[in-house]
């Protein structure tokens, strides 16, 4: 496991695509671009998301807005009120201002629709990382995906398990990996493009923006 992890440590940027999953069951696909410096960008729930430092930009399709300010508020997709006023309604001005901008995230934050890309990029770099933990592995049996025979290793780490899915034989490349937080948020990920180079730019500032702070607030 630790030679798997070492050459996705040695590679720097890598591409992940796969599955986020909440504790409540909810799924968002995911494709990152990690530029092995902390930064990514990529989509996630159909979103574009950019995490650069501290600092997600998430910016969503305008019919995909009633849905994603749904799951920001926490609540399910509401019906249109004919009756309240549209200027009256949380949920309309939530939709208002995020139509055509980025909502503007600082980490770490509580709410994670609002983190956008950011858990998926950070997983990614803990995957990375985690060649040089001392925690025992074990091994599995090998399993069948897209008809190649794989062999699962997994690590424990605290409330995080790491499992890294390599060739049953030949080199030890992570081709598959899961990244699980005991009774929180799991994802599983295709991992490819090791060492290709990533360029990861925050939006242009022209471009508009909105706090997330501005939006949770309409919630609360």
């Amino acid at each position: 496991m630790r030679d798997a992890l070492e050459r996705l440590d040695d590679a720097g940027a890598f591409r992940m695509t796969g599955e986020l999953r909440s504790a409540n069951g909810d799924k968002a696909a995911f494709d990152a671009h990690l530029d092995g410096r902390g930064n990514c960008r990529g989509t996630i729930n159909g979103a574009e998301s950019v995490l650069v430092g501290d600092q997600v930009w998430t910016r969503w399709e305008d019919e995909d807005l009633r849905a994603a300010v749904a799951s920001l508020s926490g609540n399910s997709i509401p019906p249109l009120d004919p009756v309240t006023p549209e200027g009256e309604d949380d949920n309309w001005t939530a939709t208002r201002l995020l139509q055509g901008a980025y909502l503007v995230t600082d980490l770490p934050s509580d709410n994670a629709p609002a983190a956008g890309i950011a858990p998926v990029c950070q997983a990614g770099q803990f995957l990375a990382g985690a060649a040089n933990s001392d925690a025992d592995v074990t091994s599995g049996p090998a399993v069948t995906s897209r008809g190649e025979r794989l062999r699962r290793l997994s690590r424990v780490q605290g409330p995080v398990t790491v499992r890294v899915y390599v060739p049953e034989s030949g080199k030890p490349v992570a081709h598959r990996a899961e990244y699980i937080i005991d009774g929180n948020w799991s994802l599983s990920a295709r991992l490819n493009n090791l060492g290709k180079p990533v360029t990861v730019t925050p939006p242009a500032r022209n471009l508009q923006t909105v706090a997330a702070e501005q939006i949770l607030r309409l919630f609360d």
